[in-house]
């Protein structure tokens, strides 16, 4: 069975048995609202089952849903009928159409560095020409509380887990430096510039969270823009 399989049955066996079904957006979704204007249209790469998509959605974004779990989509389609939702990765989107708007909340740390990174990359591409890309996603400052093991370390900050215990127990999470973050966003112009945040665990063992956060603009000329360059 390979690593993307076993990803995916992570995701359903945890969406089955109850995860985020009643669970507060993440904090992060109030500071993409904060600068993103209602009605702009994109997508929300590892949508789930709409922890954050659904209250995007309410304040008046206009977006697209995918993520690899049937078991979440189903889920969310049936907490928020009529959304547009895409069983699969962000490769499953139409070839060649790009975003004013594309959101990574903890998602693009999954997998290998290789794969992470390529996750990453690959949003970062589908990003529209003065649109936005809103990323959170972990760092290498979060304490590793649960048994792993180390696959490996690199000189940019980053770092990558494979867990053998835990709730996280069978997945491997890459886990970013901030150089490593900065040369990956390099072309794009920031908006809210990349920081760190930090939460203590709610379960034991005890422990911190660390992730880190940045909304971030590629260069060129958006819809707007458009629009004004004709009057």
């Amino acid at each position: 069975m390979d690593a993307h399989r076993i990803a995916v049955d992570y995701w359903d066996n945890a969406y089955a048995d109850g995860m985020y079904a009643d669970a507060a957006p993440d904090p992060f979704v109030d500071r993409i609202l904060a600068v993103v204007a209602p009605g702009t249209s994109g997508v929300e790469i590892g949508c789930g089952n709409g922890r954050n998509l659904i209250p995007l959605h309410r304040a008046g974004l206009d977006l697209i849903g995918v993520d690899p779990s049937r078991t979440a989509l189903r889920q969310l389609a049936g907490r928020e009928p009529g959304l547009t939702l895409v069983h699969g990765t962000q490769d499953d989107l139409p070839a060649g159409r790009r975003y004013d708007l594309v959101i990574g909340i903890q998602v693009h740390q999954h997998g290998t560095r290789a794969a992470a990174r390529a996750l990453l990359r690959g949003s970062l591409a589908l990003v529209a020409p003065g649109g936005l890309f809103a990323l959170r996603t972990a760092s290498a400052e979060t304490e590793a509380v649960e048994a792993h093991e180390v696959l490996d370390t690199t000189a940019d900050g980053g770092h990558t887990y494979r867990y053998l215990a835990g709730f996280k127990a069978g997945l491997t999470v890459h886990y970013y430096g901030r150089r490593e973050l900065e040369d990956l966003l390099a072309e794009f112009e920031p908006v809210r510039p990349l920081c760190a945040e930090y939460s203590d665990r709610r379960e034991l063992p005890a422990g911190r969270w660390a992730h880190w956060e940045a909304i971030v603009r590629r260069p060129g000329c958006g819809r707007g823009e458009r629009r004004r360059a004709r009057h």
